[in-house]
Order: structure tokens, then sequence, then C-alpha cells
């Protein structure tokens, strides 16, 4: 087969192939005119790698000549025959390619280009070397999506791209993806090319962006230590007007806690009463001048706070103009004072051994103490009458605490030359008692035994801090055992059906535990005076307790009285090592206990009565031990207001009070006509309440007038309108009656507003003290009509078993979301309003509603088909 003399091809495919590829250089003005590889794939518009092989192995054969024009660049032409004047012209424009692929290689930014399709048809070793490689042929051809996360590249299809071609140019900042998959934040500029290319120029901002966050972090700090100094920092004006203090100056000057900010914002400091009267305003002025000025004066500020201020002033200035002035001071009286003790101190003691905080004795050669400081007297306990101890002079091995203690031999050892140290119980000649521990050494003059020092400290207190944390072990221990026993008062509270067998249960669990004496249990009633309701334990400790009994100086009241009106635990310990007699000392002692803890029984603001609990230890109920004695005082007031509302609703007999409010509004802008109906209000906690109704069309402006009106009438949803009249969804918060009527187990029974006349039927357990109620209620409406109170019986249920496993086996948050879904229109068909707005209204998640009703439908079909 002939071979092609251009390619020396032998196959005749092949030969058309490179045929094709060689004439395109004949198609110029110039058969020899330079071309790059990406022209020459457009000529055949064939893949930029397909044709850059072609073109090297054409070079290889002699048909093309080549040559690098860039690191990442090639030119590629036909060689010509003989020389001819257009070679000269060749040259130039090889030199003109050179020149410009040298440039694009020398700038600092990376800088790429690609064709229509995003692939890089130029790299310099920048661009490269920015996304991480070694050689910039590598990304030729390539997508420039490879220098991009999916993220990013996400907005650029989003963002960038429709911006780039819509305006020709893009520039912002983005985050490539080097070739190991890191990213690193770059500045980046797109152009697009006549041919629909795009013009890349990268710049790699990781340092600048770390700047940029360090300038952050440096301002944040600078701000902090400007508020968080430990020294004054004021901030004054061109006219030494002060514009800031920050909080330790603030401190120093006594800001009294009520004041926001300090009266001198605004004021001249150099005319501020306390710089004008201890002559300092001269000085302050000089800060106009440019001058840095230190001071340290005496003062008393606006707020009659006393300090001693010291400190320096900076002047500032912007654009060569005095700007104002940093102030930074620091109140040393505490410091002046504690140098004033020091001087003294030093002045006293400084030829002295005396001021050493331990004990020293200097022996002679015999072991004859010769000397003993005052905390070595102290030590000993030397009486004050006498001038020097009585064992001066003598042998300290002989004497009786350290011959008494088997010390003698190791005192001795000291005339060996020892070091000796010593730890052991010893009572002075003078009888004081306590634990010595230190170290003896040997002193010498001309190499021979010149006696020796020692020195002492007396570690009683530090032996006590061990006896104290031995006490602390022992402390934890009866903490564990009080956790175990409020776990069991918790698990049998919930057992029991009356209020009687609560208490009874609580006071036998607490009396029965190895930490406590007793337990008792009472109730106060609005007089204050103490009711026994329940003891164990003990016989007799209520018959002679008051409510006032170990008044506290602080408020005249004992700890039972303090309890019920601050309705906090009260605790009382070591009561039988006060000297003075009181009632509450003689009854510790009366019924052999040191400590107390009165613990106020309080459920959702109600209190149900008094828990008192008595220890044989003194240090009972520490921190600790008191946090879990006072979670008891939850556990039973929960327990109690369940049985109160199970009893509520179970009694046949119930308390009826009717009551009126004449003028429900108080200021009346709206039509008052129509009936509005409340059907129901249901408790939700925390001082919230949902009230449904029904409004007559033309109420629904009374509602929405109330809500005005009434701080507790907050959001009002409205559902199942029609042309007659609107059901309605009102949310209360912390409305004094109905609170108050929640706080003694009551409910209301029928609402009406008619009029604007507000008329109610509220019922109460059996029991309840009415005239309180009534009471509170007029303390909080003035124009609250009491219009009428009986007793009733209440009609007798089909299934009393039925409602009362209902009571018994559902939780108040079973009970409430069943109440608002069928008040709240859930169980209508169809639904006048769906799960997720009833949910909303009782502030839970849609499915924790939906859980509690399916839970709640559960235990009520249980119980239906228990009772069938």
């Amino acid at each position: 087969m002939p071979r092609d003399e251009h390619t020396g091809m032998a196959s005749d495919q092949e030969a058309d192939i490179y045929a094709e590829t060689v004439a395109v250089f004949e198609r110029g003005e110039s058969r020899y005119e330079p071309l790059t590889t990406p022209e020459v794939a457009d000529a055949l518009d064939a893949e930029r790698r397909t044709v850059y092989k072609r073109l090297r192995k054409l070079a290889d054969r002699g048909a093309l000549e080549t040559k690098a024009t860039g690191s990442n660049s090639r030119v590629w032409w036909r060689p010509p025959a003989e020389s001819s004047p257009s070679s000269a012209s060749n040259e130039g424009r090889e030199r003109d390619l050179e020149q410009r692929s040298r440039v694009m290689e020398s700038v600092i930014d990376g800088i790429a280009i690609t064709d229509a399709d995003g692939e890089y048809l130029y790299v310099n070793e920048t661009h490269a070397e920015l996304y991480g490689y070694d050689d910039a042929e590598v990304l030729l051809g390539e997508h420039w999506e490879v220098c991009y996360g999916e993220a990013e590249l996400a907005r650029f299809e989003d963002e960038v791209i429709p911006t780039l071609y819509e305006e020709g140019a893009w520039r912002g900042e983005a985050r490539g993806r080097r070739a190991d998959g890191t990213t690193f934040p770059q500045e980046l500029s797109l152009t697009v090319a006549d041919d629909g290319g795009i013009i890349c120029v990268v710049r790699d901002i990781t340092e600048r962006k770390e700047q940029e966050r360090q300038l952050r972090e440096a301002r944040r700090f600078n701000e902090e230590l400007v508020e968080n100094a430990p020294f004054g920092m004021f901030r004054l004006d061109e006219e030494l007007r002060i514009t800031y203090e920050n909080p330790r100056a603030e401190a120093i000057i006594g800001l009294p806690d009520e004041k926001e900010s300090s009266d001198a914002i605004g004021l001249d400091i150099s005319k501020l009463p306390p710089i004008v009267e201890t002559g300092q305003a001269d000085l302050f002025r000089r800060l106009q001048e440019g001058e840095t000025i230190e001071f340290e004066f005496p003062f008393e500020s606006i707020y009659g706070k006393e300090a001693y201020f010291t400190g320096r002033a900076v002047p500032l200035y912007r654009d060569d103009e005095f700007d104002g002035a940093i102030l930074m001071a620091t109140d040393i009286s505490e410091r002046r004072q504690y140098e004033r003790e020091l001087r003294e101190a030093h002045e006293f003691n400084e030829e002295l051994v005396e001021n050493a905080p331990f004990g020293m004795f200097r022996l002679d050669e015999e072991l004859r103490i010769t000397y003993e400081n005052p905390r070595a007297e102290a030590i000993i306990g030397l009486p004050d009458e006498k001038e020097s101890s009585d064992a001066i002079g003598l042998d300290i091995s002989k004497l009786p605490p350290i011959v008494e203690t088997g010390q003698a031999d190791l005192f001795r050892r000291l005339q060996e030359g020892e070091t000796i140290e010593f730890e052991f119980p010893f009572e002075s000649i003078y009888g004081k008692e306590a634990y010595f521990t230190g170290r003896a050494v040997p002193l010498y003059r001309d190499d021979e035994f010149d006696g020796a020092i020692l020195m002492a400290t007396d570690i009683s207190e530090r032996r006590q801090y061990e006896r104290e944390l031995e006490r602390q072990r022992e402390q934890l221990a009866a903490i564990n055992e009080l956790n175990d026993v409020v776990r069991g008062i918790t698990d049998a509270v919930i057992e029991q059906s009356t209020r009687d067998e609560i208490e009874q249960v609580v006071c036998d669990q607490l009396a029965a535990s190895d930490s406590y004496r007793f337990a008792w249990m009472g109730a106060a009633d609005s007089g204050l005076r103490l009711e026994p309701r329940v003891e164990a334990g003990v016989d007799g400790y209520l018959d002679t307790l008051s409510l006032s009994s170990g008044s506290d100086e602080s408020t005249g009241h004992g700890p039972t009285e303090n309890a019920i009106r601050a309705q906090e635990i009260q605790i009382a310990r070591d009561i039988r090592a006060e000297t003075d007699s009181t009632p509450l000392h003689d009854h510790a002692r009366e019924f052999d206990y040191r400590s107390s803890a009165v613990i106020p029984i309080v459920h959702q603001g109600m209190l149900y009565g008094i828990l008192g609990v008595c220890s044989e230890r003194a240090d009972a109920f520490a921190e600790e031990e008191r946090e879990v004695v006072g979670q008891l005082g939850d556990v039973i007031g929960h327990a109690i207001a369940a049985v109160d509302r199970k009893r509520a609703l179970m009694s046949d007999e119930v308390v009826e009070l009717e009551i009126r409010i004449p003028k429900l509004l108080e200021d009346r802008t709206v039509s008052a006509d129509g009936t509005v109906t409340i059907d129901r209000v249901t408790p939700m906690g925390d001082g919230e309440y949902l009230l449904y109704g029904t409004a007559s069309a033309d109420a629904m402006a009374v509602i929405h007038e109330l809500g005005d009106q009434r701080p507790d009438w907050t959001d009002v949803r409205t559902f199942d309108e029609t042309e007659a009249e609107v059901r309605f969804e009102q949310r209360l918060s912390d409305p004094p009656m109905t609170s108050i009527v929640a706080d003694h187990g009551g409910n209301f029974k029928t609402g009406r507003i008619e009029d604007g006349v507000y008329r109610a039927t509220i019922q109460f357990p059996p029991g309840t003290n009415v005239r309180r109620v009534i009471d509170r209620i007029q303390e909080t409406y003035l124009d609250v009509r009491i219009v009428s109170q009986q007793q009733v019986t209440r009609d007798e249920p089909s299934s009393p078993q039925f409602l009362s496993a209902l009571t018994e086996n559902l939780t108040e948050r079973q009970w409430m979301a069943l109440e608002a879904g069928y008040f709240g229109g859930y169980f209508e068909s169809p639904r006048h309003r769906s799960g997720e707005e009833v949910a909303e209204s009782l502030d839970i998640g849609a499915s924790t509603f939906h859980q509690h009703v399916r839970k709640a439908e559960r235990k009520l079909l249980d119980t239906v088909f228990t009772e069938l």
C-alpha cells in the first residue's frame, strides 16, 4: 500500500484522517501560520485530546513543527519548503504568541480560558496550582466543573451562569475544590469571550479570609475586653464629656442597681464635683492639649461611693484634631489599705521571727529549749499571765508530752545530724491539746553540733477538716437513702385515694427512714392558725407546736409561719446548740431532734398544707439534701390536687356559687347586643387556660373588645361559623378569677355574657372554704356580686364506676387533649378544626396531641368494654 508523502501512514483510513488534519493548515492566508490545538480542533469539529494526539504524531513524523508557548500551551505549523519572506512574518507571530503566553504565565492570579462547552482551552500554572494540580496540561480538555463541589455548582447554575451570560461578566466569591477534594475560598472574575467561551481569573483569598476572621475576633475580643476589663474605662469626647462607662467603671462610682446608666454621662468630667473638690480639674483639661495624664487621688462619687482613684488618660486624635480621650481607672482603696497594714506589720516584725505562721523553737546542743516564738507559745497554750514558757531550759526529748507519745528517740537523732519530721497528738504542759506536725533541722558551728531549729504546726483544724470530710461522706449516704425514700413516697402517694391516706403514708415512710426522727403534716387556715393533721414517729409533737415557734429575728415569725407566708422551705440546723431558750429549742430537746425542715405543699400556686421533717443529725438538710426533701412539696401537692379533682368529679354533692359582674366591659365602645355562652374552661398549666364558647353573630364584637381591654384575654380563634352564631376559642393567660377557682379545685359549670353583664355558675368540692374563695374573687373584681351560694346534689351519672375509672386512668395531659379536642370541634363530623390546629392552641406538637388522644381513646374503650 503506498504511503502518504506527508504522514507516512500506511492505512488509507488513517491517511485520510491525517491528510484532513494537515489540510487545516492550508486554509489560512499562509500555510505556515501557527495554530493552537483548540483552533485545529474547532476546524475539524473534533475532541481536543484526539486532535492533540494526531498533531503530536504528525510532528513526530516531520509533517508539522511545534513549539511550547507556555507551561501548558503549544502552537503547530507546516514547515516551509524553503526560506521565504513569509518566514520573518511567522517568526514575529511566534514571538508575539510566546510573549503573550509568558505574560499570562507571569501573573499572580490563576487564569484559564474555556471554550463554549466549558472545557479548558488554556490554563496557566497559577490556576493549576490553586486547584492542586502539578501539571496544567492535566486540566486541558476538562470541564471547569471539576474545580467545584456539588453545592457550589448548584449555586453557579442558579445564580452565577445566568448573570454571566446576561451581563457578559460576573465577579464575586466562590469556593473552589482542589484535586485532593479540599476546598478553598476564592475571588472569581468571569468574562464571556467572543466565541462564547469563558475567561476565568481566580485568586485564592484564604489568607484574606483568615485576616478578616482574625479582625472580627480582634474586634469582638476588644469589645469583651472593655466590657469585662478589671479596671474602669471612660470615653470622653472633645469637650471632655463622658460618653461611655464600662461595667467596672459603674461599679467604681457605685452606680445603683436600679439605674441603667450614670447621671454623669454627658457631663464634662473636669466639672464633676469629685474632680473639682480634689483639685484635679486642671489636670484633666490638659488632655485637650494632647497630654497623657496619670492620676491618683481619693474621691467620693456622685452616688456617695468612696474610693481611691488611680489610672491614666490618653488623648485621642482624628484627622489631626483632638477627638476626646480614653480614661482607665482603678479603685485601689483595698490595695492601699493592704499596703498600709503590710507596712505596719513589716515595721513591727522585720527583725523578729515572731511573725512566722508556725511555731519555732530554738534548741541548744543539749536539746534544751532556748526560745519559743509567739506561735509556738500559742500552740502549747502558754497562759496570758506568763511571760515565757516553763519549758525554756528543758531538754525537749524529756518533756512529758514527748516521752508519753514515744517521740524521745526521734528528737535525740538530731544530735546525730539527722533532719527529722514528726506528726503526733500531744497535750502540752499547760493542758493544751493539739496535733503536732513539722520538722527539725540540726545546726552546726565550726563543724560542731550547735543545736537545732524546730518548726511546728498545729494541724488540729486540718484534722477537723478530715473529720468534716468523713461527715460529708456520711451525709452523702443519707442523701442516697433519702432519694430512695422520696422515690418510695412518690410511688406510694399515687396509689392513695384520699388526702388522709396520702398524708399518712408520707409521714410513715419518712419516720421509718434511718435519716429522720419523725415527720408531721398540718394545714393553715386564713388566720394563719396551725391545724394538725398527722404525725408519725412521735406522739404529742403537734399538740404544743405553734406557727411562731422559734421566731426568726429578721421576720419575727417561726419557721412554720415563714414557710406558709413565703411558700418556701425553711431549715433549722443544730437547734440544740443554741444557748438561748426558745420554743423551738425546747421542742428539740423535749422530742430529741437537732434539725428540722418545714416544707410547703404547693401545686400550681395553691397551698395545701405543711410537711415537717425532724432529724437527730445536727448537720441535716444541707444544700443537696434540702433540694431532695423540697421535692416532696411538689409531689404531695400534685397528688392531693389529683385527689381533689377526682372528688370534685365524683362527689354527689357540690357547693354551687352563682356570681354576677354588672359591667364586664370597662369602657363600652361596641354594642353589647347578642349573647355569649361559655361552654368550658380548660386548664393548660402554668396559668394558661382555653375558654370555649358560643356567641351570636352580633356578640363576637364583645369578645374582641374584651381582648382589647383585658390583658389576660389574649388570642381568640373562631370556628364553625354560621349566620346565627359563632363558636370560638379564647386563650386566657393568668386570668385572676379562673386561677382562683382552679386553685380551690372548682370548675365553671355555666357562663353567660348578655347586655354587657357576666353571669357564671361555679361548682366546688364539698368542704371548700367558699368564704375564702369569695374574698379572693372580690379582691380581684371589685364589682363582683354574689347572687347565691348553695350546696346542691348533682344528677347521678349513669355509670359512676365508668367516670371513676376515667378519672383514675387518664393523665392530666390526656384529659386536657380530649377536652380541647371535644369542645374545639376536633371530634365533629366533618371536623371543624384539625388536630394540628388544636395542638397549636395547646402549645404542643401535632404528633403529641394525636398520641394523647389515641391513648385516652384506648383507655376510654378499655373502660367501656370492661364495664360491658
